[in-house]
């Protein structure tokens, strides 16, 4: 069975013709690193780690899997998400300590720069959740997806839009799965939804 012929018959989905978004009605938290363990995933990586929150989950629901953690830790000019005045040393530091024992391997380094330290369709998944604005998720988007096998998973974090969350990961993502015509486009469950597309 496919990637995508299981996700269906794994969260009981009849897609309708020209279906583009498909609701997950499970949370990122638990699901999603079950759902890799159950498709054999066993090398990933994850853009953007802040505090290792969701890299120890990835890591503790699927013990085979390599994670490969990419955040630089620092601010710079057009990093505008809520999250900037905590990165600092000891926020990498909090990281280090939070998956100390699991088999995560976290680089130091831009987006842009660790991106090239990887072959393509030599991962599995990749999870975007860096830069929120439009230009550095679309930059992300088309960068990692090409270091993913056919068959494996694109996905990313923020699929929302509001006064609190003013970022354009929707923007983002709906443009290149309309430019790339990719579809079904999943989105879990969670205040903040991620998304999540099969590499074909």
């Amino acid at each position: 069975m496919d990637t995508l012929d299981y996700i269906l018959k794994k969260y009981d989905i009849t897609l309708t013709e020209n279906q583009y978004i498909v609701p997950i009605g499970w949370s990122r938290w638990r699901a999603m690193p079950r759902l890799f363990r159950e498709l054999g995933f066993t090398k990933g990586a994850e853009i953007g780690v802040f505090k290792g929150s969701f890299t120890l989950y990835l890591t503790l629901f699927n013990p085979k899997l390599h994670l490969f953690g990419i955040d630089s830790w620092t601010k710079y000019d057009g990093y505008n998400d809520n999250i900037t005045a905590e990165l600092d040393e000891n926020t990498f530091t909090e990281a280090q300590t939070r998956v100390s024992g699991r088999n995560v391997t976290l680089i130091k380094a831009t987006s842009m720069e660790a991106v090239k330290q990887f072959e393509d369709e030599s991962l599995d998944f990749v999870f975007i959740d860096a830069n929120h604005d439009t230009e550095h998720v679309s930059e992300d988007i088309a960068a990692w997806s090409k270091k993913v096998r056919k068959g494996g998973l694109v996905c990313g974090h923020d699929y929302v839009k509001s006064a609190r969350f003013p970022f354009g990961v929707i923007e983002a993502v709906d443009t290149w799965c309309d430019t790339n015509k990719i579809k079904p486009l999943f989105i879990w469950k969670d205040r903040c939804p991620s998304w999540m597309y099969v590499k074909m």
